[in-house]
């Protein structure tokens, strides 16, 4: 459950902290006094989206730190231990957001850095958060699916009646069967889409068919080879500059070794140089290293004149062999430009079309076995959404009776609620969707004798809350959700109906916690802890406050609340008798519980 938060700069908060108790916890105060700010504070300590906005105006940063008790949230236990967020000995877990005007915010898991999706993840389990306007989701038929699964998936795991689903699908639960079910039409669309190409025209199909021939006949005709193209290159440059070449090797080597013009060579002069250093040496040894250096230099002309004499020789002026090189250099530019910027490109398009003209030339074959594989997937995903639809018809009825036994606990003994679930007259896999081929409506009757009709069409706005609390109340009861919060959950009822949502709201309160921002002294009353938000402008600020009443502080706020600002002895009487009428039915139902 959540033990505590501490809100620090967030809106119109400076700074507040709130100690929440098991059972029934109530926020009151005037209409914009700031009560949602804190359940928005709760819903971004949970990992829900913020923005910089958020921040107090002159403040850099807001911070909300929660305290949760995880002794009865073992699936969020095994979350971080998944993560390696450590859990202290007493349960504990503190989570840390800080959301920055500018740059990035920062959130701590006891003490651990995580993501917004680690907390998310984390926080799942944790608390269920109801807001102003989630009723109007019920309007929405294409959610009733949704509700209805998450309600059916639940018993699948009842022990007393547990949701029977058809024998082969027994050990998948309806989250497993739906996530499997998608992906069977999702392989069903892609093969339809490979036979809608198949299928397509027989025209366009011959005309592709004679280009793809064309181009794997003309590539296969260049007899292409990784590499060719740059030993092509490389023997063009050669054969371009033979001339030139040969007649710079000779010029060369008669410089080295023939002389020029009656000049000697450089191989001559070196051996002179030697042999005057030589000479030298006699007088002077330390002219040893200069004659090995003029004997190295002398070696390497020698061989250099040696080598290039060689390439003279070697050198072919052949103008046939040229223009074969420059024909085969011209081929591959024109495929190129057609094909692919390199040889191995080109290949690898070979390869694609070869592979594509195979298929169109044996699509007879190709599609028979594309018809085969779609008629067992049809045959899969007829089966597992005849499983699906099995198990929502199943659930529809026991969902329908629940929900009508909490209204009649809300004050609607003669309402009737039924969860209708139609499937196609003759269901093929045609029809599936990812979801089943099932179209699931809620439908409603307030009164005895009218018939049941869409919820858009006859609920009014007390209606649809005390619905939307019905269904709370018998889902957080298969979900386990330690925490349920209720964000004016009342609006648009009074009356009795208020007695009885306050009623259900401390049933629900029971056995986990509940934390309800409300209107309603009806339901104030019902509180085990009752706090109290107030907005006050100080020095041209306004700030949000929020204190702890006690049991004068209770009976003067519901007082308030009954007739307005000013208090009565009438309205003060009037509160003190509802927080009596309130104990006494919470310690009757202390007594029905300890007799059972």
């Amino acid at each position: 459950m959540l033990v505590e938060i501490a809100i620090e700069q967030f809106a119109l908060i400076d700074q507040v902290r709130l100690q929440f108790t098991e059972g029934m916890n109530v926020l009151t105060g005037e209409t914009g006094a700031g009560k949602s700010i804190i359940l928005d504070a709760v819903q971004a300590v949970l990992g829900g989206r913020t923005s910089a906005d958020v921040v107090r105006s002159g403040e850099e940063r807001a911070v909300i730190e929660a305290v949760f008790d995880l002794a009865d949230a073992p699936e969020t236990r095994e979350v971080l231990e998944r993560m390696g967020v450590p859990v202290a000995e007493d349960g504990l877990l503190v989570v840390r957001r800080e959301i920055a005007r500018k740059g990035r915010g920062a959130i701590r898991l006891n003490g651990r850095t995580v993501t917004a999706g680690m907390l998310r993840e984390a926080a799942q389990g944790l608390v269920d958060l109801h807001g102003q306007h989630e009723h109007q989701s019920l309007l929405q038929t294409e959610k009733h699916l949704d509700l209805l699964d998450q309600y059916g998936g639940s018993l699948l795991h009842d022990a007393e009646k547990p949701l029977e689903l058809l024998d082969r699908y027994a050990g998948l639960d309806l989250a497993e069967m739906r996530a499997r079910l998608a992906e069977v039409v999702q392989q069903i669309h892609g093969i339809q889409a490979e036979l809608n190409e198949l299928l397509g025209d027989e025209r366009d199909r011959a005309r592709r068919e004679d280009l793809l021939r064309f181009q794997v006949e003309e590539l296969r005709a260049a007899q292409l080879r990784p590499g060719e193209e740059e030993e092509l290159e490389a023997e063009h440059r050669l054969l371009a500059n033979a001339e030139r070449l040969k007649r710079g090797a000779g010029h060369s080597y008669a410089l080295l070794y023939d002389g020029m013009a009656g000049q000697a060579s450089a191989v001559d002069l070196l051996g002179q140089v030697r042999a005057e250093l030589e000479d030298l040496l006699r007088m002077d040894p330390s002219l040893g290293e200069a004659v090995e250096m003029v004997n190295l230099a002398l070696v390497h002309a020698q061989e250099a004149s040696h080598l290039l004499a060689d390439y003279r020789e070697r050198v072919d002026l052949d103008p046939e062999r040229l223009a074969r090189v420059e024909a085969r250099l011209d081929q591959l530019a024109t495929l190129k430009r057609k094909y692919g910027d390199t040889v191995e490109e080109m290949l690898g398009y070979l390869a694609q079309v070869e592979q594509e003209l195979s298929r169109l030339e044996h699509s007879q074959e190709l599609i028979e076995e594309l018809k085969a594989r779609q008629a067992e997937l049809g045959r899969e995903a007829e089966s597992l959404a005849a499983a699906l639809s099995q198990a929502r018809q199943a659930a529809a009825a026991r969902l329908g009776e629940q929900v009508a036994r909490e209204l009649a606990d809300l004050g609607m003994p003669a309402a009737r609620f039924v969860v209708a679930v139609e499937g196609p007259p003759e269901p093929t896999y045609h029809h599936v969707t990812a979801r089943g081929w099932d179209r699931v409506e809620f439908l409603f009757s307030p009164n005895p004798g009218e018939p049941v009709k869409p919820l858009a069409k006859i609920v009014s706005g007390g209606e649809m809350s005390r619905i939307m609390l019905a269904l709370k109340a018998i889902l957080a009861r298969v979900d386990n959700v330690p925490s349920l919060v209720f964000d004016e959950v009342d609006t648009g009822i009074s009356g009795r109906a208020a007695q009885a949502v306050g009623e259900k709201l401390a049933r629900i309160a029971g056995d986990r916690q509940v934390l309800c921002v409300t209107h309603l002294p009806q339901v104030a009353a019902m509180a085990d802890r009752h706090f109290h938000i107030e907005k006050a402008t100080a020095e041209g600020r306004t700030t949000t406050h929020c204190r702890v009443l006690g049991d004068d502080g209770r009976a003067e706020e519901i007082a308030r609340m009954i007739g307005g600002a000013e208090l009565t002895q009438h309205t003060m009487a009037a509160a003190r008798d509802l927080l009596r009428a309130a104990e006494e039915w919470k310690t009757a139902q202390r007594g029905q519980a300890a007799s059972v």
